[in-house]
């Protein structure tokens, strides 16, 4: 891989555990793979400015801040934004969720399978088994089967936050209108219809009883995430290509 790589992770009032993933993630990634760690605090407010304090002591570890919560899509825009503003020479990068779904070792794993292949997107695909809360795995099977048929996009795990974009996929998804959760599924979209290699990597499902750490509204943020497929089945009908 020329060039370096940077890690954004979009948090909106994060959990406890969030800085022990920080730490993790740099203990981890001693030799620096991951040039740049850089925290969006997307609107959470004074109560929890001491976790991103915390977070921030670590190395590599920039916190950018927006005033009010714009939403996942959001926030990951404005850290790729600030990624691409600040290294010339970024080959590529790791999205990675900041409420503790995602293991320290994982994130650095798709770091290495990104570097290993940094022109195609890497996804981190969990495992729905039994463990996962019903509604969890239905969704998934939902989604996954409707994003092959309409979309054309054939991926285990669609909403999958662990991923490494190379750049010129990353300016493409600052493109991308999505401000919430339907960002994963509408940047995934895109790929798909731009062609570009997607690459599957296998990582730890971890789900907390209750999901308690999750932001994600089951009607609300459903509805956005089909009401972004149904538009990509439209254009490709009338064979517009998707942003």
């Amino acid at each position: 891989m020329t060039g370096t790589l940077a890690l954004v992770m979009p948090a909106f009032r994060p959990p406890p555990v969030f800085p022990d993933v920080i730490k993790g993630i740099t203990s981890l990634d001693p030799d620096g793979l991951i040039h740049s760690i850089i925290i969006v605090d997307d609107g959470s407010g004074p109560a929890f400015a001491d976790r991103f304090s915390a977070a921030a002591r670590f190395p590599r570890v920039t916190i950018v801040r927006r005033d009010a919560n714009g939403g996942q899509g959001a926030a990951l825009k404005t850290g790729i934004a600030y990624a691409l503003e600040h290294a010339p020479d970024l080959a590529g990068v790791i999205t990675a969720d900041a409420d503790g779904q995602h293991a320290p070792r994982d994130v650095v794993t798709i770091a290495h399978a990104f570097a290993r292949q940094p022109d195609a997107v890497v996804l981190g695909v969990r495992a729905f088994g039994s463990d996962v809360p019903l509604r969890s795995r239905l969704g998934n099977v939902l989604t996954k089967r409707l994003a092959a048929w309409l979309g054309g996009l054939r991926v285990a795990d669609t909403q999958t936050g662990l991923r490494g974009w190379p750049r010129h996929a990353c300016e493409r998804n600052l493109r991308n209108p999505a401000t919430g959760f339907e960002y994963n599924l509408s940047t995934l979209l895109a790929a798909a219809a731009a062609g570009d290699t997607i690459v599957e990597r296998p990582i730890q499902t971890i789900y907390e009883p209750g999901n308690p750490s999750s932001h994600f509204r089951p009607i609300q943020d459903s509805i956005r995430i089909y009401r972004v497929l149904l538009r990509h089945a439209a254009r490709r009908l009338l064979g517009r290509s998707s942003i």
